[in-house]
């Protein structure tokens, strides 16, 4: 079951409504890319909480790990939440996560729940970790998580400026192509492009022109070529057919998996924390 997050830029200068869906069972693993104020946090936000929300009953409920390795202030509402991990502490996250992940492949752990990893600029996290080895052995749990977890529920997913091989660190290319689902936000530079799109892509990039400003962008599923794309504003998810019956998805996203064990279903808790975007 795919969760539609983004839509169609070519159908939406139309007047068409056209969803663009990831489907975690096929590509788990999403990687965001952008200039500053590109909309990719806003973006990545917004296929969190549809995720909790939309996810099929298999894979509920959704468990999310969130780090934050810069401190910025678009997670600052989930702070005191026991899988929010900011600044130095982010580093820590990464190896709990990767060590749930184990327990799974190990058969410690028989759920089948959805588990994600969501990092906002993992450079960032790289560059908390002063001792090279370690350091080293992050970006190695990185590429292991990357080829490994999807059969596990497990998702990882990204957000960078800059997604160059050198923060996945000795995979380099081979863990950025481990991606199934790949977005770049704002117009960027060649160089980017040339980092995440095929040729096919890039050259569908040339013929299209200018795709805009902040919140509008290209997108490749599954290695396919490039889509242009628009991240919802939240009068597009309420007005749209199943956005009424979710039009909290923006608004008040539930960071319930975010709060631990001790949780309860429903949104009325006292973990519950509201999205502004």
């Amino acid at each position: 079951m795919g969760i539609p997050f983004l839509l169609d830029e070519a159908a939406w200068r139309m007047g068409i409504e056209r969803w663009l869906s990831v489907d975690y069972e096929i590509s788990p693993h999403v990687l965001w890319s952008g200039r500053t104020s590109s909309g990719k946090t806003v973006a990545a936000k917004l296929l969190l909480g549809r995720t909790i929300l939309l996810a099929p009953p298999e894979l509920q409920p959704v468990h999310l790990t969130i780090l934050d390795p810069k401190e910025d202030i678009d997670f600052s509402y989930l702070n005191g939440l026991p899988h929010f991990f900011k600044g130095e502490a982010a580093p820590k996250g990464f190896d709990l996560f990767f060590k749930d992940y184990l327990a799974r492949k190990e058969g410690h752990d028989l759920s089948t729940n959805l588990k994600v990893l969501f990092c906002d600029e993992f450079a960032s996290l790289v560059s908390l970790i002063e001792d090279k080895k370690e350091r080293e052995a992050a970006q190695r749990k990185l590429s292991l998580l990357l080829m490994l977890s999807r059969s596990r529920h497990c998702s990882v997913q990204l957000a960078t400026q800059q997604p160059s091989a050198q923060i996945f660190g000795a995979a380099g290319s081979a863990s950025r192509e481990q991606f199934g689902v790949v977005c770049l936000l704002g117009d960027s530079g060649s160089e980017t492009r040339k980092m995440l799109f095929d040729g096919d892509s890039r050259e569908r990039m040339e013929e299209f022109g200018s795709i805009g400003g902040r919140g509008v962008g290209w997108l490749s599923l599954n290695g396919g070529i490039g889509q242009p794309v628009r991240v919802p504003l939240v009068s597009n998810i309420h007005n749209s057919s199943h956005g009424r019956k979710i039009n909290l998805t923006v608004r008040r996203i539930s960071f319930l998996s975010l709060a631990g064990p001790d949780r309860e279903n429903g949104l009325a808790l006292p973990h519950f924390k509201e999205v502004k975007v």
